[in-house]
């Protein structure tokens, strides 16, 4: 193996561990090296820009190599995300459209393509038209046929994503992603007795798949089997010990059980935690942070509404902010530490998945925000790959005399159907330049408000340096 395929691939374990500066860097190093006619460079470098948040430049690498003979659809695809992203969408369009004339069933560049037209649009028609016609001139394949029941849920319609998806499922008995898809739709609409058995059947097919097990988890929990939900998650744990949905499914079932270990994963008093930003170099004040902190997510923010499979729901979310331009969004990061060092400290060393984990330091896996309008809010969810997580408002939602909690972040409630239900077990006030964090498996999500202007927060993911 080469020197520089031996640096190229260690940039790709970075990229999937989440370090994507230090990925940025070594693949900025082997373009260097490079001769100045190897395009697949350039496309990997640009790849790992887009991760890192650093749009323009991953922008202007591609132009480049596109000048140069790269014509790979892998790279156009890349191309249309990042002009996505710089708001740039017509040409991103563009980008996605010339995978088409090359692999015109290509249900990856379908999807991207209806996503930007629901992110840019809120109109679910704009977003079902390409792939519509797709679907007609394709009709026997899964991937697209899978992909447009897909956009059904994603913009509001879960009775006809479960109907198409169902029926794809019954079609093809033998593939359990179907199965899988067609279960978690299946719980969407109440249908729990084709959820456990669809469920089921994925879980059977592929017994070391998280996605095929969460399937059959969730639906578990959502007819009362909380004794068989327990099992499988430990099943799983021991083959993931890290994967947060897991811990959050059996935290779940052991709450349904009345089992006293829950209360040592879900001890609100010990684990969640807030404190003030500090202004960061350059800032006298935090006031005067937060304000440039404002203009700069305004900015960010490009879409009308929500991206697909994420918790937010009529609201816009921006990726990878601390890549962009804007100097109050880099410094984020260094206003944020203070906190997060403080909760480390004051968690005292235990067994539990929290705390067994180094508390030494840490990292930045993940950063984005979420602009939520009136009456948007967050499902209830999790970070399947974080350690910790953080809800920092920027600007909270105003005050609603009619929902004394409007806009407030909550806990424990699980975002599965479960029997018998459960509701939240502790809420949290925002404040403006206020983090908070939590476990990455604890479930939360906001109430939604009516009144005022855009909620704008920031999210982060945080895993100890050492992994």
């Amino acid at each position: 193996m080469s020197v520089l395929n031996a640096m190229t691939m260690d940039a790709q374990r970075l990229r999937a561990d989440g370090r994507h500066a230090e990925a940025v860097d070594l693949l900025h190093e082997v373009m260097r090296r490079a001769p100045p006619e190897n395009v697949a460079v350039m496309h990997n470098y640009a790849a790992a820009l887009g991760d890192a948040g650093r749009n323009e430049e991953a922008v202007d690498v591609l132009r480049g190599a596109f000048a140069k003979g790269l014509a790979a659809p892998e790279s156009h695809l890349v191309f249309g995300r990042v002009l996505a992203a710089t708001g740039a969408f017509e040409e991103a369009e563009a980008a996605f459209e010339r995978i088409l004339a090359i692999r015109p069933s290509d249900s990856q560049a379908h999807r991207e393509l209806a996503q930007l037209a629901w992110m840019r649009t809120g109109d679910r028609e704009a977003a079902l038209r390409r792939i519509d016609a797709a679907v007609a001139a394709h009709p026997d394949d899964l991937g697209l046929a899978t992909s447009r029941a897909q956009v059904f849920g994603q913009t509001g319609d879960p009775e006809t994503q479960y109907r198409l998806l169902k029926d794809i499922a019954d079609a093809h008995p033998g593939d359990p992603v179907a199965a899988q898809l067609a279960s978690i739709a299946a719980l969407d609409v109440g249908d729990l007795a084709a959820a456990l058995d669809l469920g089921g059947r994925a879980a059977r097919s592929r017994p070391d798949d998280a996605g095929a097990v969460n399937a059959h988890i969730s639906a578990l929990l959502a007819v009362g089997d909380a004794a068989g939900a327990a099992r499988e998650a430990e099943t799983m744990l021991g083959k993931m010990p890290l994967n947060q949905m897991f811990l959050a499914h059996l935290a779940t079932a052991w709450r349904l059980l009345g089992d006293e270990r829950y209360h040592v994963l879900y001890d609100y008093d010990a684990f969640v935690f807030a404190g003030s930003l500090e202004a960061p170099k350059g800032w006298a004040s935090l006031d005067g942070y937060l304000s440039d902190l404002r203009e700069g997510l305004e900015q960010a923010h490009k879409f009308v509404t929500h991206p697909f499979n994420q918790s937010v729901r009529h609201g816009s979310q921006a990726p990878s902010i601390d890549g962009a331009s804007h100097p109050a969004l880099r410094a984020y990061k260094e206003a944020a530490a203070p906190v997060v060092r403080a909760y480390l400290a004051r968690l005292a060393p235990g067994g539990d998945p929290l705390r067994r984990r180094t508390l030494a330091s840490f990292r930045f896996y993940s950063l984005w925000s979420i602009k939520l309008p009136t009456n948007g809010f967050h499902v209830n969810h999790v970070h399947p790959q974080g350690w910790l997580s953080s809800a920092c408002h920027v600007r909270p939602a105003a005050p609603d005399p009619e929902n004394d909690k409007a806009g407030w972040l909550k806990f424990g409630e699980p975002g599965i159907k479960t029997a018998p239900a459960l509701g939240p077990e502790r809420y949290h006030r925002p404040e403006a330049g206020v983090l908070a964090l939590f476990p990455s498996y604890m479930w939360h999500g906001t109430v939604p408000f009516g009144t005022g202007e855009p909620r704008l927060t920031i999210a982060a993911d945080i895993v100890p340096s050492a992994t």
